[in-house]
């Protein structure tokens, strides 16, 4: 009797596995909306998101920020200049455009309380004339054409997330001002 069992699955098995094997959905039309599902080779799809953050860093490294000049004034500060020095050794390599962040501290007289909140299109001029200026110096030809007044490609802190990220600078924790969050009494 094991014998006839043996002899009458092995074709029944043999025959669900070749209907199961042909029925396949690689060549139906319940698949279609699929698209490509050919095996990509390894990182063919997310390289060129990494090399595009890259990019992206790289062209962030070209901008100088409004920290980097000395208060409402037209001068740069001793970090702002060697961050000039720093584009003018990579200008020629790389031609992203060179970004001066517009101003946003100033005050104005027509306002109730003065607070310096505003820009200032002549500052954020004569900002732009010195760079140009000073890339032209340390060997920038093009410094004219590249250099523009805009924001930054990212968007900064608000308050709390400065005072977290300064937190975090000395102690390696978050947290801000009075112990909160572990990182306090640094001071």
């Amino acid at each position: 009797m094991s014998r006839l069992t043996e002899y009458v699955a092995c074709p029944l098995a043999l025959s669900v596995l070749t209907i199961g094997l042909a029925g396949g959905c690689s060549h139906c039309d319940r698949c279609q909306y699929m698209g490509d599902i050919t095996p990509k080779p390894l990182g063919a799809l997310i390289d060129p998101v990494w090399q595009q953050q890259e990019s992206n860093a790289e062209a962030s490294d070209f901008i100088i920020h409004e920290h980097e000049w000395v208060g409402n004034s037209a001068l740069l500060n001793q970090a702002g200049k060697e961050h000039v020095n720093q584009i003018a050794a990579r200008a020629n390599v790389h031609r992203y455009p060179i970004v001066v962040e517009a101003s946003s501290k100033t005050s104005r007289d027509d306002t109730q309380y003065f607070y310096p909140v505003h820009g200032d299109k002549e500052l954020d001029a004569r900002r732009r004339e010195i760079l140009v200026e000073a890339l032209q110096l340390l060997g920038v030809p093009d410094a004219d054409e590249r250099v523009a007044v805009g924001t930054t490609y990212s968007p900064g802190f608000n308050g709390f997330e400065a005072q977290n990220a300064y937190g975090n600078s000395f102690s390696g924790q978050g947290g801000g001002a009075g112990g909160a969050g572990g990182g306090g009494g640094r001071f």
